[in-house]
């Protein structure tokens, strides 16, 4: 009985050490725990602080996402969405907007000022012509002749035609412009102005703006129809202190059977001027294909869809 007491006695003894101790260490790790607990909330405190590391790095976080929503936002509004009518489906090569180095930078406007510009002369098809839209002669036969060679010869539509072009003329008028030639003529495409630029051109002028391509998708493959816009726009740019080349607007046409869409005929004239350093400027998706913007062969704009031009147009060259 004394030995087991004595053992009891002992083991009891050793039991009570052994917690004692294990009480020391056990609070020895809660402090150190505790201690690298403040010594991390404090870091992070000022990691977080202005201009602290971790500051900065969430702050790039948050200005990458919002330029990442702005980019898609843009992408949305100004982007070509590949719409299909009976002329085919654009493509994505269309990209709307101004392109070029002097695209959208009002340029133009301040050489009108000073008084660089004083003649401009428009070279385009039926679109330009105002063929359909309020006042339009189906044979113009004004004093101005605007083409005269392998197609035959052709006068300039009448000033008081409601369409883009006379829009343009009147805000030129506006800014001392002398002289305005609208050269558009309908039916007629970019192969004639590579094949005759002098019969089309004329002297030149100052200012040359050509918009074609609408009947050209209805001749020519996408290759022919570069290889006419290399050489029109070149032999255009010779004649002029200022061009700019004008991506024709969509359609949905009833009345001819295009090979491709003006989608593919944007991606050409935009590739094109970058190469050679024109201004490109798309009026792709200026109007609703299939809409009251077009009369009912769905390719001409009405008055009100060819003022809708000119407003694009003017907007996009920042006029």
């Amino acid at each position: 009985m004394a030995r087991k007491a004595s053992l009891e006695r002992r083991g009891e003894g050793g039991f009570g050490s052994g917690s004692r101790s294990g009480s020391g260490r056990t609070a020895l790790i809660l402090l150190v725990l505790l201690v690298l607990a403040a010594v991390a909330v404090a870091a992070m405190v000022l990691l977080s602080q202005p201009g602290g590391p971790l500051a900065s790095r969430q702050s790039q976080e948050v200005g990458a996402q919002a330029t990442s929503t702005s980019s898609s936002s843009d992408a949305s509004i100004s982007g070509a969405t590949g719409t299909t009518g009976a002329a085919g489906t654009t493509g994505a090569a269309g990209t709307t907007g101004a392109t070029g180095a002097d695209a959208g930078d009002g340029k133009i406007s301040r050489m009108i000022s000073s008084g660089e510009i004083r003649s401009i002369r428009l070279v385009g098809d039926s679109i330009t012509a105002g063929y359909l839209c309020d006042g339009f002669d189906t044979y113009p036969d004004g004093d101005v002749v605007v083409y005269s060679g392998a197609q035959g010869t052709y006068h300039e539509t009448a000033p008081e035609v409601a369409c883009w072009a006379n829009d343009f003329r009147a805000y030129a008028s506006r800014r001392g412009v002398a002289s305005f030639v609208n050269a558009g003529v309908s039916g007629f495409r970019m192969e004639f102005l590579a094949a005759d630029p002098g019969a089309w051109l004329g002297e030149g002028a100052d200012l040359i703006v050509v918009m074609l391509g609408t009947n050209d998708a209805c001749h020519a493959s996408v290759e022919e129809y570069e290889g006419f816009a290399e050489a029109g726009l070149a032999a255009a740019a010779e004649k002029s202190r200022e061009l700019v080349v004008v991506c024709p607007p969509d359609n949905a046409r009833t009345d001819a059977s295009p090979r491709y869409g003006m989608g593919e005929i944007a991606g050409v004239l935009q590739r094109v001027s970058a190469e050679r350093g024109y201004t490109c400027v798309s009026l792709l998706d200026a109007l609703a294909v299939g809409s009251a913007d077009f009369n009912e062969d769905q390719v001409h704009p009405t008055s009100a869809g060819s003022h809708k031009l000119w407003d694009t147009l003017k907007v996009r060259l920042d006029l």
